[in-house]
């Protein structure tokens, strides 16, 4: 008898255990917030439409960027002289190969946010060009 709920006892614990990995998992993939520890920050702008790609580094354990990840987002003005708009993400990845870099300006260009490009470290707005200077590719 001891056995039986000792069994049944593991067996709870191990589903709560797997609810809450898959809640955690489906709760990070639909998180489509902007986070604020993005290095750089693309812009691309026509009429009433902001596009913007949002790049964020991954570190190791010994802090050296192993990659990066990406968000990708559409803005639209909602009223004439109005500031107000709405930022949807539309597209989230991650960029691992080993032309990082030239990977990143891929994802802008993709995402038509290739007119600008805001550095948080200098907090300056680039060129595309100028940046790449800065940067690299």
């Amino acid at each position: 008898m001891k056995k039986k709920i000792v069994v049944i006892i593991i067996a709870v614990c191990f589903l709560i255990e797997c609810a809450l990995i898959s809640f955690i998992y489906i709760s990070d993939k639909n998180d489509n917030s902007i986070k604020p520890n993005y290095i750089v920050v693309f812009k691309g702008e026509s009429s009433n439409v902001v596009h913007s790609t949002y790049i964020y580094e991954v570190k190791n354990k010994k802090g050296k960027v192993k990659s990066y990840k990406y968000i990708n987002t559409i803005s639209k003005y909602t009223g004439y002289g109005d500031y107000d708009y709405n930022e949807t993400v539309i597209k989230k990845g991650k960029i691992k190969s080993k032309n990082k870099k030239k990977k990143i300006y891929k994802v802008a260009k993709k995402n038509n946010a290739y007119s600008y490009v805001k550095y948080i470290k200098d907090d300056k707005i680039y060129s595309i060009d100028e940046f790449k200077k800065v940067f690299g590719e």
